[in-house]
């Protein structure tokens, strides 16, 4: 239930939540596998102390302040301590390429930038040509531990301020900053909360990039509102050690995540086991939560045959970002849940947004940073237009069919959403990645990145004569494999959204090639430029 009062900046959540929970435990910490707990009196000292230093450096109310960071303690203390002080906090995806970093800290100028690591602060300062500081967290008294201060009075941020820029990840253009105010945040977050009836004692394991909104809000601002029990994964790479060691009781998760638990759990001697799935995730799991993207129905059947059933939702940044959530008596499959209850959802009948699903509410962001022009594109008298094509189901539930943007227009003159099709393939244990092509062509066609250790054990079970990775590609055996795949996963769609010719690619999309955003997501003009020419003969 939502609290008398309710706080409608980040300050006053963590104020009422410290005043509750007291000394109870509050955010753990894993280094070298050993883990380690803050209780939430110390969590404000250290907050707090922060602040005090951070007001030294010449941090005021509206300054803006950069970080570029991995997951961590640190992370957490700059940013309330930021929003303690009504700074605008600008948190930039570690992931990202330096000169990207470097261009969005030239488009937002901010004040300070602070780094979790030298060989950033080194890359950084040859891009930046000392336009701005840059310090190490180390550098920072009070960010690497709790430093014992008296409380200090900071300045009172209102629900209306700025308190964060986000860069998005830019699937259809340049990243663009998105303005989101204290209410807009803690709306989102008290509203999610309540809605899936978050516990106080329930505990969950942070995996995500605090970075992204998806995290932020429904991870670190869902446990500062309801006083709960937080654990950051010391690294992408051991986070089913982590499960294992702290077994969580609720997971944030995205599909590609989802996905490689299952490859897992069904690759390994645990196969036949009814509990593998919530053995590999530590145990205790009760709930898994899944955003970001469409979850591939095959990973969703095989998570609710293990009673647990994954409980989509659907958000973008510009919202908070969660627009819709489901819980266990909503869950449809192919759904997204039902909007949360203070935010209002309708689908655009114009002839020029057929279709686009539309939201309002106080969780829809300020602007878009220094971008007039585009705010004025997406915030039509109160409404934003979010890009996404939707429409009910008769219970109400919120289905996605596709971004406007990437809707696939045959030669025979039939729409395709690709990134439907796209989920149905991400089902086969054999498939890592896809990207569905076919604009202006008579029928689609698909670039497929094989998954490796799967590819490598069917290659090994068939006994095939398999001496190099372009040769595993080519092999005819390994592509009719592929295609009964696709077939299989394709059985029920419509003529126009199976797939014809594909290609297996030797090697995957990744970030660095700037194929896919920070969030993965495929930038499918890059693709299509990359591999037009192998494009090209498919369609021969």
């Amino acid at each position: 239930m939502a609290r008398e009062n309710q706080p409608r900046t980040i300050a006053q959540l963590l104020e009422a939540t410290v005043a509750q929970r007291g000394d109870q435990q509050a955010l753990g910490l894993i280094a070298d596998g050993q883990l380690s707990w803050w209780s939430w009196t110390e969590l404000d000292v250290a907050v707090r102390s922060l602040a005090v230093e951070l007001q030294g450096r010449g941090v005021e109310p509206g300054t803006r302040v950069v970080q570029v960071a991995e997951n961590s303690g640190p992370w957490i203390l700059a940013d309330l301590a930021l929003l303690m002080i009504g700074a605008v906090h600008v948190p930039m995806h570690a992931t990202a390429s330096t000169a990207q970093i470097a261009g969005q800290i030239a488009h937002c100028r901010p004040h300070l930038v602070l780094v979790d690591s030298q060989q950033r602060k080194t890359d950084l300062a040859a891009h930046l040509a000392n336009t701005v500081p840059i310090l190490l967290h180390t550098e920072i008294p009070g960010l690497d531990s709790a430093i014992r201060s008296p409380p200090t009075a900071f300045p009172s941020a209102l629900p209306d301020n700025l308190a964060t820029i986000l860069y998005t990840s830019g699937t259809t253009g340049r990243p663009r900053g998105v303005m989101l105010s204290h209410n807009n945040l803690t709306s989102n977050a008290v509203a999610v909360t309540d809605v899936v009836e978050a516990g106080a004692d329930e505990l969950r394991l942070c995996f995500l990039p605090l970075s992204h909104i998806y995290a932020r809000t429904c991870d670190l601002y869902s446990w500062l509102y309801r006083g709960s029990r937080l654990v950051l994964a010391e690294s992408r790479e051991t986070i089913l050690r982590d499960c294992r060691l702290i077994g969580p009781e609720v997971l944030n998760g995205v599909p590609y995540f989802y996905q490689k638990v299952v490859q897992g759990v069904l690759g390994s001697d645990r196969a036949e086991a009814s509990d593998g799935l919530r053995a590999a995730l530590g145990g205790n799991i009760q709930r898994c939560f899944c955003g970001g993207a469409a979850v591939a129905p095959e990973v969703d059947r095989i998570f609710t045959a293990q009673g647990l059933p994954l409980l989509a939702g659907y958000g973008l940044t510009e919202a908070s970002p969660v627009i819709s959530a489901t819980t266990p008596e909503t869950s449809q499959a192919g759904c997204v849940g039902q909007p949360l209850p203070n935010v209002e959802v309708r689908i655009s009948a114009t002839e020029a947004n057929m279709g686009e699903i539309l939201v309002r509410g106080p969780n829809v962001m300020l602007g878009y940073w220094d971008d007039p022009q585009a705010t004025e594109e997406s915030l039509v008298d109160g409404w934003l237009l979010t890009g996404d094509l939707g429409e009910f189901d008769a219970s109400g539930n919120l289905r996605i069919l596709g971004r406007a943007k990437e809707i696939i227009v045959l030669s025979t003159g039939k729409n395709v959403s690709p990134s439907g099709v796209e989920t149905l393939l991400a089902g086969s244990p054999l498939i890592e990645q896809v990207c569905v092509v076919g604009e202006g062509r008579k029928c689609l066609a698909a670039l497929v990145v094989p998954n490796p250790d799967a590819l490598r054990a069917e290659i090994r079970r068939r006994r095939l004569w398999v001496w190099s990775r372009r040769r595993a590609v080519s092999h005819p055996q390994v592509r009719q494999l592929y295609r009964e795949q696709i077939d299989r996963l394709l059985a029920a769609v419509s003529p126009e959204e199976r797939v014809g010719p594909f290609a297996i690619l030797p090697r995957g999309f990744s970030v660095e090639t700037d194929e896919l955003t920070v969030k993965l997501s495929l930038r499918r003009e890059v693709i299509a430029e990359r591999f037009a020419g192998q494009i090209d003969r498919l369609y021969r």
